[in-house]
Formats: structure tokens, sequence, C-alpha cells
């Protein structure tokens, strides 16, 4: 059977499949079918409205999505991503077909595709991931782990023969965490007061919603080009990234279009007036959880618990402005000890895992 790889277009997109609908509303379906099969949940089922945007911007980041038909129907989705820095050699990408049309070259076609497309971009260096809930990790089968970090991605899995059989290596693996607030509220008074001891007076947290200020923006840039860099990265090529204060306000644009909200909170270096570190909660339109997305703390200022401080000063301020959200989930390195601490601390439990892969197709 033939399988039709085409590129979505993301400027039209309500092109219709058929009787299936919009190309764009059926590959969205699909992702969201995937992230349920894993985690059995609608947690992160997104509408194509709340995705759109950030294909449509892309000075910063070049998208590319995958649509894979079989008789007209579309049973698989592909994205590739990566930056436009002139020194940048990898890309990100990712595949996914629906259970009854597995194991009939759709996933493959799409790799394949995706694969070409990055080498003809310059990165010869690719990364996918698998997710692995952790009730579905058996414990008397194979398991591997990268060079740091423990042994947790289950061998036998269909993803993961996946993409041993294409040439792929585990790179690193990361812990899927989630935080249910209401095991940690009460408490979350006292260890704010515990991490603020270490931290004042040299260091003040600053709170915002959305939209940073204006007299922050030259340091959350510089913050965020180490969040890049300075995180563990096991054995994962990573590329450095460049930051301005144009590509923060583009990245909250592209937020408030999807009908995001990013409550972020600051330490703040008193002397110097700069971001030290900071950590950023973000509130999906619909939801009733939070994820966790960047918290680094500048390696010149580690020592000082601002990493603690922090994510349990932002939490503390969603329980208060947003009490509908119930849970946090996060994404941290099996081998980032400190940050896993930290979330420890903060009530944070092992959901599942997530392996990278990275393959150089030049090898």
């Amino acid at each position: 059977m033939l399988v039709e790889i085409d590129e979505v277009d993301l400027t039209t997109a309500g092109a219709s499949v058929g009787s299936d609908g919009a190309v764009f509303d059926a590959v969205q379906a699909v992702a969201n079918t995937l992230e349920a099969e894993v985690w059995k949940n609608d947690d992160f089922s997104l509408t194509p409205t709340m995705v759109l945007p950030e294909y449509l911007d892309q000075r910063f980041n070049r998208r590319v999505l995958l649509a894979a038909r079989l008789d007209g129907e579309v049973v698989g989705r592909g994205w590739l991503g990566y930056g436009l820095e002139p020194a940048a050699t990898t890309a990100s990408l990712s595949v996914g077909v629906l259970p009854p049309a597995r194991g009939r070259g759709v996933g493959t076609a799409l790799l394949g595709e995706l694969e070409a497309r990055a080498a003809a971009a310059g990165r010869p260096t690719v990364t996918t991931f698998t997710q692995h809930a952790l009730a579905d990790i058996p414990l008397d089968e194979p398991l591997l782990g990268a060079s740091v970090g423990d042994r947790v991605v289950p061998a036998r899995a269909e993803a993961t023969r996946f993409a041993l059989a294409r040439g792929y290596t585990l790179g690193q693996v990361e812990r899927t965490n989630r935080c249910e607030l209401s095991d940690i509220a009460d408490e979350l008074p006292s260890i704010l007061d515990e991490a603020r001891s270490r931290a004042e007076p040299e260091y003040a947290l600053v709170h915002w919603i959305d939209r940073t200020p204006d007299e922050f923006l030259a340091s959350l840039a510089t913050a965020r080009e180490h969040m890049a860099t300075d995180i563990p990265a096991a054995d994962l090529e990573i590329d450095p990234e460049v930051w301005t204060p144009e590509r923060i306000r583009a990245r909250e644009r592209q937020l408030a279009d999807a009908g995001d909200h990013a409550l972020v909170v600051a330490a703040v270096h008193r002397a110097s007036g700069s971001v030290a570190g900071y950590s950023e909660l973000v509130l999906t339109e619909g939801k009733e959880h939070a994820e966790q997305w960047d918290t680094l703390v500048r390696s010149t200022h580690r020592g000082h618990r601002l990493g603690l401080w922090m994510k349990a000063a932002n939490l503390l301020a969603l329980t208060e402005q947003a009490p509908e959200r119930s849970r946090v989930y996060t994404w941290n390195a099996d081998e980032n000890d400190h940050m896993l601490a930290i979330n420890d601390r903060l009530a944070f439990r092992i959901i599942g895992y997530s392996a990278e892969w990275q393959r150089r197709l030049d090898s």
C-alpha cells in the first residue's frame, strides 16, 4: 500500500484531506491520540489553534510539519525543528503513527523524509525522543540507559526497537515528574522561608505574568542562552542558542497566540540588577495542570538555594493565582541530581521517562 508523505501548508492550515477535514486538524488529532496512548489521559492534548503559532513565526527556528496518509487518511505525523544560528549543526524530529497503521512502512517513510530535510539544511546530527510511562516499564525485561543516569528505558518497547533499528543511539534519559499540589501546598511557605534565608539579602525575587519587564529583558536573554549550554546533556550534541530581547518578545507573543499564560519568577542579583536565575510555569488554556518549563540558575550564582527558592515561590503563586490547576508536570535529565533533589523536596514524583535518541546522518 502506497504511503503518501506531504508537508502541511501552514499558510493555509484549513486545506482539506478528502472527507477527513483539515490537514492540520487531522495531524494534530494523531498527535493527541499518541500522547493519550502513552499517558492514558488527555493532559497533553492540544487543539490546532494552540499548536499553530509555533509554526507561523519562523524567524528564529525552522519548523516543518509532515502528514502521512494511507488511502487518503491521515495516519501519521512528523515534525522537524532546528535553530537558525549560523553555527548550528543539529535538528530535532519526531515521528508518530496511529496503532492500526503501524508495521506498514509509514514511520520509516516519515523518518526518511525528515532526515533528508535535516541533511539538506546542513544539520548532520538529528535527535528524537520516545516516551515511556512508568506503569508500562517491565521490571523483568532488559532496560537501557545512557552513559549516565539509570537504566530505565524498556529495550523491547516498540518505539525503542524502531529507534535502534534505524541507527539511533540512546543519548540521554529524562524523568517525567508530576506534583499533586495538594501534597505540598501547606508546606510551601516554610520551604520558601528556608530557601530565602540562604539567598537574602544578596538576591531578590521578581514575579511577572506573560510579559517580561523591560529592565530585565537583556539579562533574561543572556540567562536563556545559558539554558541551552549549562544544563546536563549526557551524550547529546547540543547547539548554543542566541537569545535577544526581540526573540523573548516573539516567544511571549507566540505563547499568547496559543492561549497560554506564563508565570515567571526571577532571582535578581541586587548588586548588578541582572537576572541570576529564572523559573517558569506555563498554563495551557482549559487544562487543570501547569507545566514546569525552564528553571535555570546561572553557574556564577549557584550555591544560594536559588533553584528551590524560585520553584517554591512559583508553585505558591500558582496555588494563589490559578487554584484550578491541581497538578504540575516537569521534565529533567536523569543525571541532574541537584534539580531532582529540589523536585523531591517539592513532592514531584516519577511517572515516566523520555528517552532522547541521536544519530549522525553522515556516518
